[in-house]
């Protein structure tokens, strides 16, 4: 009796475990459908829009925009002006990231630091860095300095506030555990502030890439010689819509890939740091 019993929860088990082993299946094949039919029927809704435009010069469809893209590719323009912003980006954000992480997790920790900056960093980060674009102009030149200065500033103001915001919302009774393990004010600071933070910080990070990326094609646009910002103004200029199509499509595709990489960091490598209630 007792082997019957055993081999019946097997098989009902077994069979529990089939049943959801399909219905993943069914799942994922549901969402790969619909992944590639979203794009399927915006490329067929862009051409119908394209070939039913009064002018098809002024909204050309995929298949122009693909012409132009391998054009660009040719020349190497589109590579070269692709990694000068990516450049761009890449060192204001980075510069930007590292000092909000610092001054937003001092800030945070520390009453009286918080209390010195509060009222700046709250008026500061109101002000859009394109605001600030002229006197970039006329402090550093058209030079790279200015537009890698621009994109720090739009970078260091969300990750400070979302930092800072991470550091208040760790728990009091963690801190006080710490506390009654006879850790120090150092080891709280490192192995409980810290880590808490991380998932803020790429939180933040993640909004900041996004504010890098627009700041950077406004500042090519008006003082640069290269980059993705400046495709699009000199090809304005020209009427050649079908290569502001590729660098707009380009831009998307760059920011949506460095989303990406920020998430993968975020979910694989610090969800243990994610507070929980």
């Amino acid at each position: 009796m007792r082997g019957l019993a055993t081999m019946a929860v097997e098989a009902a088990t077994g069979e529990g475990q089939g049943a959801a082993a399909r219905a993943l299946r069914r799942v994922l094949s549901v969402r790969w459908v619909l992944y590639v039919a979203g794009p399927i029927t915006m490329l067929g809704a862009w051409q119908y829009a394209s070939d039913a435009f009064a002018t098809k010069q002024l909204f050309p469809g995929p298949s122009e925009t693909f012409r132009a893209f391998a054009r660009l590719v040719a020349s190497k323009q589109l590579a070269l002006d692709t990694l000068a912003s990516l450049r761009r980006i890449g060192l204001g954000f980075a510069i930007g990231s590292i000092s909000g992480f610092l001054v937003g997790l001092t800030a945070g920790y520390v009453p009286l630091v918080r209390h010195l900056l509060y009222p700046y960093i709250h008026f500061l980060r109101f002000i859009s860095a394109i605001a600030w674009l002229s006197m970039a102009l006329l402090w550093f030149g058209t030079g790279e300095t200015g537009k890698v200065a621009l994109i720090t500033y739009t970078t260091t103001f969300v990750v400070m506030v979302n930092v800072m915001a991470g550091v208040a919302s760790i728990p009091v009774n963690r801190l006080r555990s710490a506390r009654c393990f006879g850790a120090t004010e150092w080891q709280i600071f490192a192995q409980v502030v810290l880590p808490s933070t991380l998932g803020y910080f790429f939180d933040g990070a993640r909004l900041a890439m996004a504010n890098s990326f627009a700041t950077v094609v406004t500042a090519e646009m008006l003082a640069a010689q290269s980059g993705l910002g400046y495709l699009i103004l000199v090809s304005r200029q020209w009427l050649a819509v079908d290569e502001i199509f590729v660098g707009i499509i380009v831009l998307g595709i760059l920011g949506w890939l460095t989303d990406r990489v920020l998430v993968s960091l975020t979910d694989n490598r610090f969800r243990r740091h994610r507070l929980r209630s």
